[in-house]
């Protein structure tokens, strides 16, 4: 493998390093007998990101890889601290962040009145916040959050393994951002867990649709196709004329034609949540939500609801920024309150008309 000018003036202290050091530290059983290998600048930054189980924590030689760079064990920067106050407390104009979920599959929800609702199952896996941010372009707070750890090191490039040890994060296979207010703004590392969000309020889930391949018209737009019958040969499910002939005597631009279908990020607004698993960590949102299963989907406050002051139900407690506490003393399901008319029947109705 080549390495550049610069990279060799970077990783000249690895290799400054006597090597017999590096490598009974790293492997005391290995290369008992002979010279000890050459430790690549890749490998160094690999073992910092990735310790090996069993083995002691890299040599300082190790930790320098990359001038500039704190070691794992030094704490984040001070500008990633929290910069809320100690006890924000929760408003209408505030904007929480998010966070990213995995796509279950779907299920479905029977209550005391026996109305089946279908659900759509979300699972929080390894949610972390990477970063927080000052976005000077637009003038906002951003938070960038991860989900799902990487262990495995040759899947990460090196660019995204020096982001990771910049700030003593995890590497995520999943990497996200979400815009805040300043009160809202997250430090470090704070875990994301599916209590932070309240049974009974609505979210916005955003996801990439099930790609469909090149798809007629017909299947892509719903059109009605030709007469299946006289007149028409060999075109039953074209889409017919796309113009008009000398004025303008052109196709004009966005005409609905035959093309590539779905593979598209399509938002879902005001999802109610129905259902929290505190020990799964389970998000069970009423509805649908784009995309096929295990794929991730990005879960926030509805910012519609949010205008009008109605995103979490009256009087619950909003987890502002985030939930810090324990769920060990919490109840594993915790469901929805009930709507205002929830000692009325719902199926009254419809049973009345069933006995006559």
């Amino acid at each position: 493998m080549r390495i550049l000018a610069h990279q060799k003036r970077l990783f000249a202290t690895i290799q400054a390093t006597p090597a017999a050091t590096t490598a009974s530290k790293l492997n005391p059983t290995a290369h008992s007998k002979g010279p000890s290998p050459h430790v690549t600048p890749a490998a160094a930054l690999r073992l910092a990101v990735f310790p090996q189980p069993g083995l002691p924590q890299p040599v300082p030689a190790v930790q320098v890889v990359r001038p500039g760079l704190p070691s794992l064990n030094t704490p984040p920067p001070a500008s990633y601290a929290l910069m809320n106050p100690d006890k924000p407390t929760w408003s209408a104009r505030a904007k929480r962040s998010g966070l990213v979920a995995i796509k279950r599959g779907m299920s479905a929800i029977w209550d005391a009145w026996g109305v089946l609702t279908p659900v759509t199952v979300l699972q929080v896996v390894d949610c972390e916040v990477i970063k927080s941010r000052y976005n000077k372009q637009c003038g906002e707070y951003m938070v960038e959050v991860g989900a799902v750890n990487e262990h495995k090191s040759h899947r990460v490039r090196r660019p995204q393994l020096g982001h990771f040890r910049r700030v003593c994060v995890t590497p995520k296979k999943k990497l996200t951002e979400f815009r805040v207010t300043p009160d809202a703004v997250l430090p470090t590392g704070t875990k994301l867990t599916a209590m932070h969000f309240v049974p009974g309020q609505f979210v916005d889930c955003q996801a990439k649709t099930t790609g469909k391949g090149f798809q007629g018209v017909m299947k892509r737009w719903n059109f009605k196709g030709l007469r299946a019958t006289h007149g028409v040969s060999l075109s039953h499910r074209s889409g017919g004329s796309t113009g008009m002939r000398q004025m303008p005597g052109r196709v004009i631009k966005g005409t609905k034609m035959a093309g590539r279908m779905g593979g598209k990020t399509r938002t879902v607004q005001n999802l109610k949540v129905v259902k929290i698993d505190t020990e799964q960590n389970l998000i069970f949102v009423k509805g649908a939500v784009p995309g096929p299963e295990h794929k991730y989907v990005r879960v926030s406050d509805a910012i519609r609801k949010g205008w009008h002051g109605l995103t979490f139900p009256e009087g619950a407690q909003v987890p502002f920024p985030t939930y810090t506490g324990s769920t060990k003393d919490l109840p594993r399901e915790l469901l929805a309150p009930p709507p205002k008319s929830g000692d009325k029947d719902p199926l009254a109705r419809a049973r009345r008309e069933v006995e006559k």
